[in-house]
């Protein structure tokens, strides 16, 4: 486990000895919300406590470098990287959603946590929600302010509107502290579209 540093205050109910893995359903935040500060929002979602994990899931295209530079730039600020190849249907659509990923990685590690904190609006993650809550696991969810389903946030145990969060917006600090820890990150990544071609 590594500690992330405590840069926000800790709500009722939390403590600094919790293990929390935060995950990233990169494709629902990019729809929603556009390009965001991932290292802002690790150390909000952190908060101090001990981190077992912090991942990223998300599609992409294997052409495309400027989401290989981005992958590579949350894989320096801590983050698991976990990727999925687009596929191409015939028809010109696009397949790669994450969501079984995510919900299969969240049960295997909750007896591990005690907080999982999910970073996406996705109604179809109310489910595993509860039952993570049922396991005795805090459940935070961060979501868009008015993107997140209603019965997401009631099924967390805390909801943060992403907005809220101090220098979320701010990319530019994103792509500088990756550069300042491993100084391999393109001064300027294109991660505009992470989300895929379509």
């Amino acid at each position: 486990m590594r500690i992330v540093e405590p840069t926000y205050q800790l709500y009722p109910g939390e403590n600094l000895s919790q293990r929390v893995a935060l995950f990233v359903d990169v494709q629902n935040i990019w729809k929603t919300c556009g390009k965001i500060n991932y290292d802002a929002l690790l150390r909000y979602g952190v908060r101090g406590r001990q981190l077992v994990r912090a991942a990223a899931f998300m599609r992409y295209d294997p052409e495309d470098e400027g989401q290989h530079n981005f992958m590579r730039a949350l894989s320096h600020l801590g983050y698991r990287v976990v990727a999925k190849e687009l596929r191409r249907m015939p028809d010109g659509t696009v397949k790669g959603d994450m969501d079984i990923e995510i919900v299969v990685d969240a049960l295997t590690l909750g007896h591990a946590l005690d907080v999982m904190v999910l970073v996406t609006g996705d109604g179809d993650f109310v489910r595993p929600v509860e039952i993570l809550g049922s396991l005795g696991v805090r459940v935070e969810v961060i979501g868009p302010d008015t993107n997140t389903s209603t019965q997401l946030i009631y099924a967390a145990d805390h909801y943060t509107s992403l907005s809220s969060i101090k220098g979320i917006l701010d990319t530019q600090e994103f792509i500088e502290r990756a550069q300042a820890r491993y100084n391999s990150i393109p001064s300027n990544p294109d991660y505009s579209q992470i989300h895929g071609k379509h």
